[in-house]
């Protein structure tokens, strides 16, 4: 059976519809497929804070995650979306389990280190014990997994979505890796790329055809195909199709890293 790994970003969630679009995507992924879910949730947090009269910053457009932060940031991605996702799978006549990366230390982080400043509980994974994956899965349960992680004194860790799906792709030797995104993929010149190389990739970042978030995305990309992953495609959203149409060699939308 084939490993999928889908990211699907906290902004695309955000959308009106696209939760229950989404739930109904992943009900139409055919049955040889083994698939888990990873989600981020970066716009809930910023609302749930804003409610609490919290103040943040960024660092190095990471958000600097204090004491108290970290307990909500877990609440909001490991409680509240999390159990959106899962709840919207269920409707959808699918058995989910929502999990984050502390469950049966499915994610070990080590804290993050910029010049610019101290991030606090933000860190990055240095390991990933896929046991509870198929656990799960041997048992026809999706796995939505959030990207709270263990990290140094087994305290909780924020860590970036797309960094956690990326490893996670790696060590699980997933055959797809597919980011769902706010966008119809990565465009150079102006225009959507179909196929971006490897040994483009650096090239397109410092000539600064790609920008923004898409850089750490493209990077994430390209560590998972020279680690093993099969395919890695980023795509946008146009409905229920969507998936079980990224996972088609044939593709034409959306942008594939080879």
């Amino acid at each position: 059976m084939e490993k999928v790994v889908i990211k699907m970003g906290g902004s695309t969630l955000d959308s009106e519809n696209i939760l229950e679009e989404f739930a109904a995507a992943v009900a139409l992924v055919p049955k040889e497929y083994r698939v888990v879910v990873v989600h981020g949730g970066g716009k809930d947090i910023g609302r749930q804070l804003a409610r609490m009269g919290r103040e943040f910053t960024f660092v190095n457009g990471l958000r600097v995650t204090d004491d108290e932060t970290i307990d909500q940031v877990e609440m909001v991605l490991s409680g509240l979306v999390n159990k959106w996702i899962t709840r919207a799978l269920e409707r959808e006549g699918l058995r989910a389990a929502g999990i984050s990366g502390t469950d049966l230390g499915l994610f070990r982080a080590e804290k993050m280190v910029v010049p610019e400043g101290d991030l606090g509980y933000v860190g990055t994974i240095h390991a990933v014990n896929p046991e509870i994956l198929d656990i799960l899965l041997d048992r026809d349960i999706v796995p939505v997994v959030s990207p709270i992680s263990i990290g140094p004194d087994v305290r909780a860790y924020n860590v970036n979505a797309d960094h956690a799906a990326q490893k996670l792709a790696e060590v699980w030797k997933a055959d797809h890796l597919v980011y769902i995104t706010d966008v119809p993929g990565i465009k150079v010149g102006g225009e959507v790329r179909e196929t971006i190389r490897l040994d483009e990739v650096n090239g397109l970042i410092e000539c600064g055809e790609v920008t923004g978030g898409m850089i750490p995305k493209l990077r994430s990309c390209s560590s998972a195909v020279m680690n093993g992953v099969g395919r890695v495609h980023i795509i946008g959203w146009k409905g229920r199709e969507s998936i079980v149409d990224s996972l088609r060699s044939d593709c034409g939308w959306g942008t594939s890293i080879c």
